[in-house]
């Protein structure tokens, strides 16, 4: 019963939290000007960000590397396979010029560039010094360069920042709240099924600390802000490796697991290079098939997961 209200809870928390952080981040970037594909890479690709860098800190403070590296993975496996394919479901994505060119390019460069530092046996401190030094780079790029994106239209009613940031604020924590009760719930209901602890950390660890990508995309889906959807997820994957897994790296080295070198990493760049190839097959649009290709692979991906855990 506790378990079945906790995932209720966490349900209502994520939806309604997810609207108000697209738009307090909405009007926020309209009413400053900014584009709205780097207020989603930015504003809401950080901010749905949190509970990875959460976990994953925690995970390395307390000797648990492991899951740290996994938990960042997973989640940017599932931000493009689970997330990306829902919102392509819900509507025809067209994905904005600059995120096609520079921002899922860099996201396929630095999974490759994690993939490497991870066969020499461990991602270390250096490589996490490396991987923040390249954030740096980026968010200076990306601010330097903000004038090239589209312009977005001028959002109507009056521009009050604060309010609007405060709104933005409010909707992440009910999306870091909401995952968090969301995930209690889904622990327990797997242990009750007789879940293995191998697969329910390996998927449901990940997919609870990207759930507010997913709620944050269906809200951008349902209010026909998909440029927010893409940048979201393209965002919150690069902040996951650059700034999330770089900090972790810091605190603790990342051991290199057989099945990451040979699964999990693969994917996960796969899913990276679908998510530019699918884009420019389709003429700057994700259609509802590209959803589903991506949805069958994310659970697939599952699948094996399921299947070596066992």
């Amino acid at each position: 019963m506790l378990e079945a209200l906790a995932l209720l809870a966490g349900v209502l928390l994520l939806w309604k939290g997810g609207d108000l952080l697209v738009e307090g981040a909405d009007r926020f970037a309209r009413g400053k000007g900014m584009p709205s594909s780097l207020a989603g890479v930015f504003i809401l690709g950080f901010a749905t960000s949190a509970p990875e860098l959460v976990t994953t800190v925690l995970a390395a403070i307390r000797g648990h590397p492991g899951i740290a590296s996994g938990n960042v993975i997973g989640s940017n496996i599932a931000n493009v396979g689970l997330i990306l394919g829902t919102a392509t479901l819900l509507a025809v994505v067209v994905v904005d010029r600059f995120i096609l060119r520079v921002d899922i390019p860099l996201v396929i460069g630095v999974s490759v560039l994690t993939f490497l530092f991870f066969r020499d046996g461990s991602f270390d401190a250096t490589d996490g010094w490396i991987f923040l030094a390249l954030f740096g780079l980026y968010t200076l790029y990306a601010i330097l360069t903000a004038g090239k994106r589209p312009a977005p239209a001028q959002h109507p009613g009056v521009h009050r920042p604060f309010f609007e940031l405060g709104m933005a604020a409010l909707g992440l924590a009910g999306l870091v709240l909401g995952a968090h009760f969301f995930l209690v719930g889904a622990l327990a209901a797997a242990r009750w099924l007789g879940v293995t602890d191998t697969v329910i950390g390996l998927s449901l660890v990940a997919l609870g600390t990207s759930l507010p990508e997913l709620a944050t995309t269906i809200a951008a889906a349902r209010t026909n802000r998909m440029e927010l959807a893409v940048g979201n997820v393209v965002g919150s994957n690069l902040f996951n490796l650059l700034l999330v897994l770089g900090v972790a790296a810091v605190l603790n080295p990342q051991p290199t697991a057989g099945r990451l070198l040979s699964i999990d990493l693969p994917v996960m760049i796969g899913m990276a290079v679908a998510c530019f190839v699918l884009p420019v097959l389709g003429g700057g649009r994700l259609r509802r098939w590209q959803g589903v290709l991506l949805l069958a692979g994310y659970f697939g991906y599952i699948g094996v997961l399921a299947l070596s855990a066992g």
